[in-house]
């Protein structure tokens, strides 16, 4: 009896040791935490930001051609007109598809600025398994073509087109009549249109502003991922071994001394994810952006508004960037928001930033002017660059941190070039000299 009177004290107190040991382990060095149940149950939140890739790989832009042959982008502020676009196409029946033509510049922008359409723009070359994603999986039988824009008449309910830049191809899809009163619909809706035209830069497609473009400053709250966060997602596997850590300056280096590791750079809030084990190392299109997805969604980044941006077919690397009012995020560096890459057979490699937007905030600011596509590459062209160098252009935001709070970001509205071979900003170029 009197043993039994001291047994419930003497095992509250192992226990409460037992929790302080395994908590101070933990505090100390998060990348000793394992459990593996995390590996195959993830929480409500987490399942909730990892979207689907119909909303990741989508196109970005809708340019809407008038009876009259005049075009606008076509933006709204209260929706995502292109969404909107989208779920327009969901009811393809019997699609048969073939090639209309190739090689020709004549016959591709007699498609791609046809009167009475709505073009589709992808960021950059996307498959046709891409593609697919969009029209709930109706294009599964066509051929595993590259594809960069979606041609879709609003005065017949039986063709769409899909276009290709590299080599000037046409593919035509014919499909059941459907009804185009949705597709009709759309275009009724309170847009906020920008004067444009689809036109060649250096050879290249590309949309122009023809007019000085206004767009809205904004204010955001930032997301600060903390280390131990990643931590815990990336190095919480069945194969990797006890975690160690490395303190060097600015930098701290989590490794389990065989396959994997895991850097944070606390200058500029990023972090690069290596993963030495074996992996397929498929060098098309398609299975790059496959593999790229897989990699992306072990982060837990919110997705909402992340696209698919661009893919290097020398490096392999894809980058996502974040979208506002469907113009894409430029970091002073150029970055987006995370870069993928697969190096060779047995590294592969992920770029993130651990800082990202998250609710916007009201802006004092107006609305900033920028100039028309021709009044600024002109402008360019005066200051000294050679017209050739510069390969793309994008109306988009500048990441600015905010003076008064480190939890905010101010936006500002700039153009970008893709200029030897990184996306620089007009303000940063202009000021080069």
């Amino acid at each position: 009896m009197r043993f039994s009177k001291y047994l419930i004290p003497l095992a509250l107190t192992i226990a409460v040791v037992v929790s302080l040991t395994l908590s101070v382990v933990l505090w100390t060095n998060p990348a000793n935490y394992r459990n593996n149940k995390q590996q195959t149950a993830q929480s409500p939140q987490t399942q909730q930001m990892i979207k689907p890739k119909r909303y990741v790989y989508t196109p970005v832009q809708a340019l809407h051609t008038n009876a009259d042959g005049t075009q606008q982008i076509m933006v709204n502020k209260l929706v995502n007109t292109v969404t909107e676009v989208k779920k327009t196409m969901h009811n393809y029946q019997n699609p048969k598809i073939k090639t209309l033509s190739k090689n020709s510049k004549v016959d591709y922008f007699r498609i791609a600025n046809q009167t009475d359409s709505i073009m589709l723009n992808y960021s950059d070359t996307v498959s046709m398994r891409v593609v697919n994603y969009i029209v709930k999986n109706h294009f599964r039988k066509f051929p595993n073509y590259k594809i960069n824009r979606i041609i879709l008449p609003t005065n017949n309910s039986t063709k769409l087109y899909l276009l290709y830049d590299k080599n000037f191809t046409v593919y035509e899809v014919d499909v059941k009549k459907r009804s185009l009163k949705p597709l009709k619909k759309v275009l009724k809706m309170d847009m906020r249109t920008q004067p444009a035209s689809f036109k060649l830069l250096n050879n290249k497609p590309a949309v122009y502003v023809t007019t000085s473009v206004e767009m809205q400053p904004y204010k955001y709250l930032i997301d600060r991922q903390s280390d131990d966060y990643y931590v815990s997602r990336l190095l919480n596997t069945q194969d990797s071994t006890n975690v160690n850590v490395k303190r060097r300056r600015n930098m701290t280096i989590y490794g389990d001394q065989s396959s994997l590791q895991l850097m944070f750079n606390s200058r500029n809030r990023m972090g690069e994810f290596s993963d030495f084990r074996p992996n397929h190392n498929r060098k098309n299109l398609t299975s790059a952006i496959q593999d790229s997805y897989k990699n992306v969604t072990k982060l837990g980044l919110p997705m909402d508004n992340v696209r698919f941006f661009s893919y290097d077919p020398n490096t392999r690397a894809i980058m996502y960037r974040t979208y506002v009012e469907g113009f894409p995020v430029f970091r002073t560096s150029g970055f987006g928001t995370v870069s993928t890459r697969t190096l060779n057979s047995s590294a592969q490699r992920t770029i993130f930033s651990l800082d990202n937007l998250e609710v916007p905030l009201p802006s004092n600011k107006g609305y900033v002017s920028l100039p028309s596509t021709e009044t600024m590459l002109k402008r360019l062209k005066d200051h000294g660059y050679n017209m050739k160098d510069l390969q793309k252009v994008r109306l988009g935001y500048t990441w600015k941190k905010d003076t008064t709070s480190p939890l905010l970001i101010d936006l500002n509205p700039d153009w970008y070039i893709y200029y030897h071979k990184q996306w620089r900003s007009y303000t940063s170029l202009m000021n080069q000299y």
